[in-house]
């Protein structure tokens, strides 16, 4: 057997692991394009004003729900689809770089003489040859692996979503709007922090007394410029200015009123300074220690649909904004503390000036306020907070 054979056999073993045919393209895997027109199509689906209350909401985020785990498969077939033309194209590589090599042997051969001597001229080159098929064979490998990888990261991701259920029960119908007031009292919650005060400085100091803070929001006042205080300060006046009006009846905790406040309050933040700055400031608010379980969850909640709507309506001015936060105050998108104090009900499960928990009280509340109603432990929360400021 020659040197020249002795290359051909080796060359014909690495060919073989690429395999025959056309490899394989990733097309087959996309569905996103029907996936993405059933999320349309379950959009049309949602509410809107033809049907409110709790059970509208129930079904709303289940719709959503719904809508958001079809767009993340389709995302996934996308990737998918990419890593498997990736795939190919590493298979069509190896297999245009191993004949390019056995090529350029083949024609070295053809130039020597077919003599000794010309198969001692020979060994330089299959060798040259076989550490190219070497070469060719650990980088296909290395990006074959890479893109395995990459699958198979995939197929947790399609396994995670394998066990969403879009807020459905067994029976396909909407969630128990109970059993959803249960899991925000439980999952809205945060930690306690340290309170601080700090006063503003000139001129904010002649218009605003000092205030107690926690020890998250005083690092996010700080760091703001002047002209941004005073827009916060704003903010937050025209909030509580807008509750009022809105709502002028009973007090200022666990009503409508303060759901309306805690919801446009962050409308007008994430107007102002962005969703993710409002998100984190708005929770560092509730750090404050005493905060009861429904007091924390309502507010933590509230906050999060007022900077939805900022959000799904950039352009919004302020009043429109403030119309739509009446709006969802109204048909039950917000949560209102249920008579007893400890739970929540859906805003519109309590009419407007009904019986909510009791207001102005524990650290809300006035001086000689008896304290607030006794409570169970506040459950560990998994809210998402964001970064810490």
């Amino acid at each position: 057997m020659t040197v020249l054979d002795v290359f051909l056999s080796t060359w014909s073993n690495a060919r073989q692991t690429f395999g025959t045919g056309s490899p394989q393209a990733g097309a087959q895997f996309d569905n996103s394009g029907p996936l993405r027109q059933l999320a349309s199509e379950l959009s049309s689906a949602t509410p809107g004003s033809r049907w409110s209350g709790s059970a509208a909401a129930a079904y709303g985020t289940a719709n959503t729900d719904h809508q958001r785990v079809l767009g993340q498969i389709a995302e996934l077939d996308q990737q998918l689809s990419a890593h498997v033309d990736e795939s190919a194209h590493v298979v069509a590589a190896g297999r245009r770089d191993l004949e390019a090599v056995r090529q350029w042997v083949l024609d070295a051969a053809a130039s020597v003489p077919p003599n000794e001597a010309g198969q001692a001229m020979m060994l330089p080159i299959v060798q040259k040859g076989v550490a190219q098929l070497a070469e060719i064979m650990q980088r296909s490998n290395r990006d074959l692996k890479a893109v395995g990888e990459k699958i198979r990261a995939l197929g947790d991701e399609y396994q995670t979503l394998s066990h969403q259920k879009f807020g459905q029960g067994p029976t396909g119908l909407p969630p128990d709007p109970d059993q959803v007031l249960e899991n925000i009292l439980k999952q809205y919650q945060v930690s306690e922090e340290e309170m601080v005060t700090r006063e503003w400085p000139w001129p904010l100091s002649e218009f605003k007394d000092p205030q107690k803070l926690t020890a998250s929001e005083a690092r996010m006042i700080d760091n703001l410029s002047l002209e941004e205080k005073w827009d916060f300060i704003q903010i937050k006046d025209k909030a509580e200015a807008e509750a009022e009006a809105r709502y002028p009846e009973g007090g200022n905790i666990g009503n409508h009123r303060d759901a309306f406040r805690h919801a446009y309050w962050n409308a007008l933040m994430t107007e102002r300074f962005g969703e993710e700055w409002a998100r984190e400031y708005a929770t560092a608010h509730e750090r404050k220690p005493a905060n009861t379980a429904a007091d924390e969850a309502m507010d933590l909640y509230n906050n999060e649909i007022g900077r939805a709507i900022a959000t799904a309506n950039p352009d919004a001015s302020p009043e429109q904004l403030s119309d739509m936060v009446h709006e969802a105050v109204q048909n039950g998108e917000t949560v209102v503390i249920r008579p007893d104090g400890l739970g929540l009900e859906w805003s519109d499960d309590i009419p407007v000036g009904g019986e909510t928990g009791p207001t102005d009280r524990g650290p809300h509340g006035p001086a000689d306020d008896p304290g607030p109603m006794p409570t169970p432990p506040k459950p560990k929360g998994d809210y998402d907070y964001g970064p810490v400021g």
